[in-house]
């Protein structure tokens, strides 16, 4: 088939001589035996397969996309070709650029694991957190038995933080707490697990939170990359323009890198169980949890100036 009777193919598909899918056939038939006209000899045959795939996957689109009034058809069916191979050489070199940086990274987390191995206190390993799936037992059961167990001020304190960081919580600091307020293991489980049912949106926006932060620091390497490349090339004086929207592109991502970052240290992102969930669950109104927060915040800071003195 020649250009001249691959422009009458989009005629004849209005006319209704052809269908779609014929077309599409005819069009592929021309794209495999007239493959360097569109520069695709410089890429090997997976390459060509997958950009011939793409055309397939987007014909029945593209067809209706073509205008006779701005050109014929073998100039759209070109360019539109050369869009596909653009965006697929695009996707490679981010996943490159991914990948190095990965690997960079995998590096210097070795080389800093490699230098804390000799330093590893085996009695502060991570311990395991609350199992998901304790027994439930009814709210009004727990609540009868708090208020049976006449909690002094300190303990109510104490199940109040523990309950608003209860997502954290391990075992041994779990059986700790019962011993020291008197409730039973199996009711403060139960209370630990309805704290964590109430967070299942706070968590999905957490992990929002996260894919945005690594993001950023992703495209923040790699502008930082692109770059350090432009500088390193002495022929790269013409391109002083794309050096500075890829200066400006890579400082705004790590501009968000370090916000988000700031958030995860600065604790705006944990996940807490909010006051009224608490309250509900001790049994107390809301503006008690408040106050056993406040006194609780008041006692830290006066623990620091006594340190720092």
């Amino acid at each position: 088939m020649k250009a001249t009777e691959l422009n009458e193919l989009s005629e004849q598909m209005y006319c209704g001589k052809i269908s779609e899918k014929q077309m599409l056939e005819k069009i592929c038939s021309f794209v495999i035996y007239n493959y360097p006209v569109f520069g695709l000899q410089k890429y090997d045959e997976d390459f060509r397969q997958d950009v011939l795939l793409s055309l397939i996957e987007k014909g029945h689109r593209f067809l209706h996309q073509f205008n006779p009034d701005f050109g014929d058809f073998f100039t759209f069916l070109y360019c539109y070709i050369c869009t596909i191979i653009n965006t697929k050489i695009k996707r490679q070199m981010i996943l490159s650029i991914k990948e190095r940086i990965n690997f960079e990274e995998c590096i210097l987390q070795l080389e800093e694991k490699e230098e804390k191995y000799y330093r590893i206190d085996f009695n502060n390993f991570e311990l395991p957190k609350v199992p998901y799936a304790p027994p439930k037992i009814p709210a009004e059961e727990i609540q009868q038995s708090l208020k049976a167990l006449s909690l002094k001020h300190q303990n109510k304190k104490i199940l109040v933080l523990a309950l608003k960081s209860s997502y954290y919580l391990t075992d041994e600091q779990i059986k700790r707490i019962c011993r020291i307020s008197g409730i039973k293991t199996e009711y403060f489980y139960s209370l630990i697990q309805q704290c964590k049912d109430s967070l299942d949106n706070k968590n999905k926006r957490r992990n929002l939170v996260q894919q945005r932060r690594n993001f950023a620091y992703y495209h923040h390497k790699r502008y930082k990359k692109l770059v350090q490349k432009i500088d390193d090339d002495l022929e790269a004086e013409h391109m002083e323009t794309i050096r500075e929207k890829y200066n400006s592109m890579e400082k705004k991502h790590r501009r968000n890198w370090n916000r988000l970052n700031d958030a995860f240290e600065k604790g705006y992102i944990y996940l807490r169980p909010t006051n009224l969930t608490v309250a509900n669950l001790m049994g107390m109104c809301e503006r008690q949890v408040n106050y056993y927060i406040n006194c609780a915040k008041k006692e830290s800071k006066k623990n620091k100036k006594e340190k720092s003195i």
